[in-house]
Order: structure tokens, then sequence, then C-alpha cells
């Protein structure tokens, strides 16, 4: 964010805009409101909204409804599995006993590093499912026993160790990521249009990550670079794909207990078995609270930041025949945080008299099929309905009447509700043909989407409201696309796909603007790998990524600035896989060069310097954009007892603007686009069931924004664990942030302190020192 006056805002569309928005007020109150025809703020929903909400409401009696059903059916599994066991006999107990040692979560330590390069991996958010061993891409992959060992719940702390991958703040839990440079920042107003998906078993919950927790999840995937046709116009910098676990046969499950500093308690627990032969089920729930790391001086409370998360997921698997299977998966999430994340001192103490919220409620049903329809063709349909509700409210002016004063009044409060439905139908036809003797490997898709999302914003000012916006918009996206793998040779492998994509939008709002923008894009990937020798797999990769065109919903702006074109990115790569010194050190190296094509930059003016919330936001097409880069991930089992794992990144950004739009950006980098990034993790077993992890990571100062020239400072982070291991559970001591860093997640730039209302610098921080321990056990 900026004042006006910035140095930036020289473009004509910008000055028109300032021209129109900077009109008088029209009642001629000194704080430039609009108008205050609307009214005063309840009291009583001020309170609702600015308070501390008790753990007693109604959202948490759904939360004990669905606790009780999980504990009913944890009794029903648990009988199930004993009649099924019994009625197997002992010699097929024998073998399955064995076959459960072998599929058992790895608590066993120095059993679980020697495996490291044992297993093999499949990367499965791909058109057609590939060994992570020869996968002609940059992907990092982490399973569910090195996400349980290193005990992180949230993905916000996950991708610290991600090479160039980020996320922006501005909110109690991460929404917005970027990858290699690429990706949103928010959305305080307009649509959805996410350049990195966020993918939760093939269903695209993109703007609602918030709610993605890493708890009874089977593997993380962040794919780096353009994914056009599997995920399409939500993937034009990259994706980060989750896969939960399945429902098995065998009766397992695990169960999670942390507590730590800042009042940490989190619970959670999952349970898998089979009900009857060819039906089984998955239930897993998580629940986390903590305080949040802030303290409110004028309310003396620690809690205005809090966050109160649930999860809960069931999944029935029906398979009544070798030649089919069923999915019904119900998820519910329910974030019930607080968001008194900003101070004008920049730091872990706040002044707010009105702390906002930050709260989503998600619930999703899915259903998905898999049919063999012969040995070699495979269909697959995945129907998906999803409905989301977020309130994100906060206090504008980050202080109170009392510390404001003299210079009081100088009261702002802003509440925004969007409420969100999304359909979605996926159909895969895989199949298998043999051309020359060569087996070709091949998919075909359709794929349609429906977006409904209902936004109302109301603004106030000394108790008044003074500006209310309710808009709707409603997106039908069709698509189909096809991908194929074909050896070229016994060493050469050709992976090919293309995507064509048609989204039908509409937008109305109570100002009266109405837009009704269509797009056709397209996209593809072609690559190439060479495998004459397994211990190193060179690969190359080229990618047309597209983003859809939008609009600038402002009434003020001209009519050839309203409308802005789609952007596409073409991304070229090349690297290789290696496996060296008997499968000891491991991993993937790349380069890559990515060209934006009509990037699309966003501004944000501040129209009034005496109103925090007086900003409008204009979206443009810069003429080009470009980055290049380079990234390292491996793991090297140095010893039986020690390991290594690294993560460095290099990244360079411009923009080259057109000439009178955003002159300042020109050949500058790109906002929230560190140059380089690294992660180190040491492992030590001390002995069998006994081992020590520290981890380092760090990263480049990075622009906060492109409507400013405001910077982060470079940080590094010290973390470390303790574990001990048993043959059915693990304890783990863990430090976080361990030299207490402060380090910014997300920054503004803009004039908040009366009298005279300077542009300043204001961040976010990120979480400060915590320490706490977690308690795994392992039921199988």
């Amino acid at each position: 964010m900026s004042q006006c006056n910035s140095k930036i805002c020289k473009s004509k569309a910008a000055q028109e805009f300032l021209i129109r928005e900077t009109t008088p007020c029209i009642d001629g109150s000194s704080h430039g409101f609009r108008s205050s025809q609307f009214g005063t703020l309840d009291r009583t929903r001020l309170l609702a909204v600015g308070s501390f909400k008790k753990t007693l409401s109604l959202r948490t009696y759904h939360h004990f409804a669905f606790l009780s059903a999980y504990f009913v059916c944890l009794a029903v599994v648990l009988f199930a599995a004993e009649v099924y066991a019994a009625d197997q006999g002992s010699k097929s107990q024998s073998s399955e006993s064995s076959e459960q040692r072998d599929n058992s979560p790895s608590v066993s330590g120095l059993e679980s590093l020697n495996a490291i390069t044992e297993r093999a991996i499949i990367v499965k958010g791909t058109p057609l499912s590939e060994s992570l061993q020869t996968y002609s891409g940059s992907v990092s992959l982490i399973q569910a026993d090195r996400l349980q060992e290193t005990g992180i719940d949230f993905l916000q702390n996950q991708i610290l160790d991600l090479p160039n991958v980020n996320f922006a703040g501005g909110s109690s839990r991460p929404r917005f990521f970027q990858i290699r440079g690429v990706g949103d920042l928010e959305q305080y107003e307009g649509f959805p249009n996410s350049s990195v998906a966020v993918i939760v078993d093939d269903i695209d919950l993109s703007g609602v990550g918030a709610a993605l927790t890493l708890f009874d999840i089977e593997q993380l995937e962040v794919h780096r670079g353009p994914q056009p046709t599997r995920f399409g116009s939500s993937a034009m910098a990259g994706a980060i794909s989750v896969t939960s676990q399945e429902s098995t046969d065998k009766l397992n499950g695990t169960t999670v207990l942390s507590s730590g500093s800042d009042q940490l308690i989190s619970f959670g627990s999952a349970l898998s078995g089979a009900i009857t032969p060819g039906v089984s089920t998955r239930i897993a729930v998580f629940g986390h609270q903590q305080n949040g790391f802030r303290h409110n001086e004028f309310l003396s409370s620690d809690s205005t930041n809090e966050r109160q998360e649930f999860t809960g997921r069931a999944k029935l698997q029906i398979s009544p025949s070798d030649n089919a299977s069923f999915t019904l998966q119900v998820l519910n999430v329910d974030l019930q945080n607080g968001y008194d994340a900003f101070s004008i001192f920049n730091g872990f103490e706040t002044q707010s008299d009105r702390p906002g919220r930050d709260e989503e409620t998600l619930q999703l049903m899915s259903l998905k099929g898999e049919l063999n329809l012969n040995s070699t063709l495979n269909l697959e349909l995945n129907t998906s309905y999803y409905r989301s509700a977020q309130e994100y409210s906060f206090d504008g002016d980050w202080g109170s009447n009392t510390f404001w004063a003299p210079f009081d009044p100088y009261d702002y409060f802003s509440d925004t509700d969007r409420n969100r439905d999304a359909a979605a139908q996926l159909i895969r036809l895989r199949g298998e043909q043999f051309l020359g003797g060569e087996a070709l490997r091949y998919v075909l898709g359709l794929y349609w989407h429906h977006l409904s999302e209902r936004t109302t914003t109301s603004e106030f000012a000394d108790n008044q409201q003074y500006d209310y916006l309710r808009s709707r918009y409603a997106a039908d996206t069709y698509a189909t696309f096809a991908a194929i793998e074909y050896p070229l040779s016994d060493v050469l492998l050709l992976n090919s796909g293309v995507r064509f994509e048609r989204r039908d939008s509409d937008f109305i709002d109570s100002r009266g603007a109405t837009f009704t923008p269509d797009d056709v894009m397209w996209g593809g990937d072609i690559s190439l790998r060479y495998t004459a020798n397994e211990d190193l797999v060179p690969f190359i990769r080229v990618a047309r990524g597209f983003r859809g065109g939008g609009f600038n919903a402002s009434p003020s702006l001209p009519s050839n600035s309203i409308e802005f074109k789609p952007e596409s990115l073409i991304n070229f790569e090349m690297g290789a896989r290696f496996s060296l010194f008997d499968d000891r050190f491991t991993g993937v190296v790349s380069s890559f060069v990515n060209y934006r094509d009509d990037q699309q930059l966003k501004l944000a003016l501040q129209v009034d310097p005496s109103d925090p919330l007086s900003f409008s936001y204009v979206t443009d097409n810069a003429a080009k954009g470009y980055s290049y880069g380079a990234e390292l991930e491996s793991a090297f089992r140095i010893t039986d007892s020690l390991s290594l794992q690294t993560q460095i990144a290099l990244l360079d950004t411009r923009a080259e603007v057109n000439e009178g739009v955003l002159n300042s950006l020109d050949g500058r980098q790109q906002s929230h686009a560190p140059s380089w990034q690294y992660a180190a993790q040491v492992e030590k077993f001390l002995r069998d069931t006994l081992s020590v992890q520290v981890g380092i990571a760090g990263r480049d100062s990075f622009y906060f924004d492109d409507s400013h020239d405001a910077q982060s400072k470079p940080y590094h982070l010290l973390h470390a664990s303790l574990f001990y291991f048993s043959d059915r559970w693990r304890l783990q001591f863990w430090g976080r942030n361990l030299t207490d860093e402060h380090y910014a997640v997300r920054g503004f730039f803009f004039g908040n302190e009366p009298p005279d209302f300077p542009n300043k610098k204001y961040v976010q921080l990120g979480d400060p020192r915590s320490f706490g321990f977690t308690w795994t056990y392992f039921l199988s």
C-alpha cells in the first residue's frame, strides 16, 4: 500500500483515478468519509467481531457432534476389525502381520534413515503419475513419515524449507503463495484469480488455502514452474498439491498430542480399517489452539491474535470388485482465528481497541470413482462440491482514541464477509498402447468448474458506517486436456501435454459495476529425459502457463483501464536427478528461465491520507516480465547414523513495463521474490531410539509490493528437535526460531499516524521463538 503521492503513481490511468477519487467529502468531516448515510455501527455486532469469541459457540457444538460421531465410528471400526481379523484364520494372520510391519509408519529411527533411498516414490500431481527418480520437472515432495518427524502441522512452516517458495502474510494463516517470484499477494477487493494452485485430493482450493493442515497427509508436493496440463489457469506459477491418507483394510491409526509456549495445545487422531471385506473407512480429526504471539496493551489481552482451528475428515472406500473402487470423502474445517498482527511500532505488542477476526469455515464433499475397463484402460471420475465462508476484519488505525489523543477521534474498522460455493467434475481416461513395440501411456480429460463468490465489505469510522460494498462473482470454467509419455528410444523418454480452457464469468456490485469477461486460453508442456544411467537422469522441459484476464471494479477508472488481458508465462528448464555413492547422496539440481507476456501488476492507491481504509486497487498489464534462477535439493546419508538434507535456491526477477505504467518498477525485482534462499537439516542418531535434528533456514530481503519500494530484511531461522523412539510411540522435544529472529512476512508503506500521516513502512512479523513437545502414538 502507498499514498497517492508515491513516486510510482505515474500512469495516466492512476492519475485519472486519483483525480476522481479525491473529491471533497460530502459530509464535510475531517476524516474524509465518503458518506455517513449508512448510519452507526451496531455495538453488539462490533463487539462480536472485535473481541475474543468464547469457545462455547454454535460451531463448538458442531465440533462436539463431529467428535461424537468419530468415536462412534471408532467403536464400529474396532468391532468390525476384530470380527474381520477373527475370520481370517491363523494362516492369514501370520502373513498379514508381516505385511503390516512393512507398511506401518516408520518409528524405529535408523531403519527409517536407511530406507530413505530405497522406496519407489510416485509424483501424483502430474497428468501421468511418474516416479520421482525420473520425473522431468522441479518438485519438492514430502511424504507422511517426514512430515511426522518434523512435527510441522501447517504449510506456512514447511514453506520456510522449500526452495523458491514464499507466502504473503496479512492474515492469520497464509492464503496467498508465490513460486519463483510469481503469485498473488492479497484479495482486498476484486475476484479470485490464482497463480499458484492449492489442490487437495484433486480438488482446487485456491484462495481458501488457510484451511490447509498437514495432519494425516500422505504426501505434499510443491511443483515449481507452470503446470498447465494438470491444473490449468490456477497454476501459472506452480502448484501445491496435497494427498490425504487413504483408508486401509488393516486396522491402523495415529494419535498426536502437542503442547508448547504461547499456550499451544493441539490434538490429532486418525483411525483406519475395514468395516467388511471390500469396504474400508478412515476418520481423522485435528484441533489446534494457541494465543498467536501478540499482546494487546489496550485490552491487556494475549489472545486477540488467537488461533483456534479444527479439521475433520472422513473417507469411505468401497471396492465392489477388483476392477472398481469408489471413495466418498467429507471434509470439515473451522478456523476461529483472531487477527491483530500489525502495530505502528512493528513489534509483537499491539494497541488496537477493536481487534479483527480471520475466520473461515469449509465444508467439502467429493466422490471419486475408478474403473478398470480392461487391462490397459482406466476411467477416473471425481465429483466435488464445497462451501466456504470467510470473515476478515481488522482495526484500520491499529490503535484507539486514547492512544491517538490529542489527535482523536481517529478510529477505523473494516469487516469483509466472503462466501463461496464451488462445484467441479473431472473425468480422466488413462490408457496404454503399444506402438512399434514401445508402450505409449496417455491420458485424456475433461474438466468443469463452477465458482460463485459473494462478498460484503463494511467500513466504519468513529462508529459510523461510511462505506458499504456488496458484490457477486460467478465463473464457469471448461477445459479439455491430453498428455502422453512415449519412449523415443531405449534411453530417451518424451512427455508432452496440452490444455485448452474457457472461462465465462459475471460480476456485479452495489455500485452499479457489471462485467461479463470471457477468456479462451491454452497451455502445454513438453519434456525429454535421458535414462541411460539410472544414477544420473538429465531432463529438459518447456511449458507455457496462463492466467485469466479480468477487470477493475472501481467506477472512477477511465474506460480504457477497466479491463486487463490474460497473461502467459513460458518456462524453460533443464536439470538432472542424481543418486551417487550407492544411493547415499541423492537429489536434483535445475536451472530455469521464465518469460511473462502481458504481466499483470496490481497497484494499491491510498485516496485519502487521513483514512487508512481508503485504498483502491488497479490491475494493469506490463509489457513483459522475466526471471531466471537455479535450485538444488539433496539428501546425503553420510553414515548409517548421520544424514544431511539441503535446499538452495537463487532467483532474479525483472519487469519491463509499458511507458507511463508504474515507471519505477521497470527493471526492479518483483514482489516477494528473495534472490536467495537456503535450508539445511542435520539428523544424528545417538542410538537406535534417540536422535537429534538441527535445521537452519534463511532468505534474502524482498520487496513487499508492486505499489512501493519498501523491503524486508534478510533473516536466518534456527530450529532443533530431540526424538525418543519406541515400538509404538515417539516423543519429540522441539524448538523453533531459537535465536528469536524478528522477520517480516508482509509489509505496507502508507500513512497511518495523525496528524501529518507520513508514509512509513509497517510490517507483520512471523512467529518468534517457540518450544514444546509432541507425543505420537502409532496403532498398527
